[in-house]
Parts: structure tokens; sequence; C-alpha cells
């Protein structure tokens, strides 16, 4: 694996995508990445400043995607979509299922794609395909050949939507996504959401999101109600939606991981995992 692809892919993006910045090397820098630029640094020491559990946050956050991924693996479940699944970070989503597990990594960032496309293992064991395309069209990125060649049709697949949905804030829009997303995953396909909410912190909540927009980022936080529709009529594991550090124990007949060591208010998110049924 070389850097080739990644610094020709990062020559050819507008000098705009250095200067301004984007949400995916903002939560990169929270979790203490070093593919970012001094826009994104400032923006993310802004929104600390706002919010001074931003960075717990975000690791919270991708440690329920360990969560969610082990779920589906115990289910059974050997094929897997992440949408919206930003710069790479080990564990990336394809380390942690059997190998020769296929794979699918779609994000529209062209810089999150140009890392990932230089960064994520390729070739045997893996097999893993990174896709650029907008999950706000889904029903084109679902007809994709990449996407929809990538998948055994007759069986389930585990798709992760983690801090994407709250990427959009046209409810009507995001609701659609999900709606077709839902109507083409097989039976017995497990969906992952996780989504930010002031249900938890009322007070920096909406500090956090001034934050981002004084950097030009929107970003839309959305109530148990709102987040819970995402899943449709699938069938949730444990009790549904829930702080995504408290997530793992609603079940501990049926999960045997350990809730990340936040508090509710520290992540300021809603997890959960269900099951088309």
């Amino acid at each position: 694996m070389t850097t080739t692809y990644q610094s020709a892919e990062l020559e050819e993006l507008a000098p705009e995508h250095f200067s301004r910045a984007r949400a995916p090397r903002v939560y990169d820098c929270l979790l203490g990445g070093v593919d970012t630029y001094q826009c994104d640094r400032d923006a993310a020491l802004d929104l600390y400043m706002a919010a001074p559990w931003a960075a717990l946050a975000a690791r919270t956050n991708r440690h329920f995607t360990q969560t969610a991924t082990a779920a589906a693996v115990r289910r059974g479940i050997g094929q897997f979509l992440d949408l919206g699944c930003g710069i790479p970070h080990r564990p990336n989503l394809h380390h942690l299922v059997p190998h020769g597990s296929p794979v699918v990594y779609v994000d529209r960032d062209p810089g999150v794609l140009a890392h990932a496309k230089s960064r994520l293992d390729v070739g045997p064991p893996y097999e893993t395909t990174v896709v650029a395309a907008d999950l706000m069209d889904m029903e084109e990125l679902l007809a994709r050949p990449d996407v929809a060649g990538a998948f055994d049709p007759g069986r389930p697949i585990a798709v992760a939507v983690h801090d994407v949905l709250p990427w959009n804030a046209d409810d009507a829009a995001v609701a659609d996504a999900m709606a077709v997303l839902r109507g083409w995953l097989p039976t017995g396909s497990t969906l992952s959401i996780t989504h930010l909410t002031d249900h938890f912190n009322a007070r920096t909540v909406p500090k956090a999101v001034a934050a981002y927009e004084r950097h030009g980022l929107t970003v839309r936080p959305r109530s148990l109600t709102g987040i819970s529709a995402f899943f449709g009529g699938f069938t949730h594991l444990g009790s549904g939606p829930a702080a995504v550090s408290q997530w793992s124990a609603h079940g501990p007949n049926v999960f045997h991981f350990t809730p990340y060591p936040a508090r509710a208010s520290d992540c300021a998110a809603f997890a959960g995992i269900a099951v088309k049924t």
C-alpha cells in the first residue's frame, strides 16, 4: 500500500477543500488523527470550548461500531455496508469481521475517499470496496454495480449509519433515503444508527451546533422520536435507541459488551441496532 493514490487524489481537489473545515476532518481531529488542516483544528478547538465532551463523544461513537458489528457477526451476517465511513481509523469495520466478508465503504467527501482508497486494506483476506456516493441519493447508491455487485441479495447485510444523518438538515430527504434503504435490505439484515441529540444535554448541544456553524458546517440534532423513525418497523435488539455509551447495557442476555465508560451527557447521541424481520 502506498500514498501515491492518496496524493494524486488530494491534488485534484479544489483549493477551498483545504481552507474550509470539513466535518470528517474535524471528527478525525477529535479522534486524535493527523489527516487535518489548520481550519479543521480551529473548528475542533472551537467545538471543544463550546462542548468539552466532543472528543469523548467521537471516541464513544467509534466504540459503538465495534458493538454493532459484533452483534451482526453473532447473528451470522457476513456482508457489511458502511454509509458515511469517514477517514479510516483502526480498527476499521473490515478488521472486525471474518476474513473474506465483503465490506463496502461509502462516503461523499472527496478527501475521505482519497484517504480510504489509499489506506484501507485491499486484497486477500479482505474484500473491501470504497465507493463515492451520497446516501441522500439512496436509490442511485444502492443500484451502483460496485455496491449491489458486492453483495449476495439472498443473504442478510449489516448496515452502519453512524454519525451521518445529522449532517443533513432536511428531515423529509433523510426519511425518504432511510425508507429506500430499509426496503432494499434482505430479511435478517441489521441496521445500526448513531445520531446527535440534545435529549441528554440541552444546554451545550446548541452551543456545539453554533460552533460548527461558525466554521461553515450545518449539523442537525434530532429527538428520540425522530431518530427512532429511521428504523421503520425493524425489530430492535435491546429495548431500542438509547445513549450511545450505554446501549450495550440493554440486553445482558443477548450482548456481552462493556458499555463505553462515559455518561450519556458526555455523548449527546442516541444509538440503536434493529433487524429486518
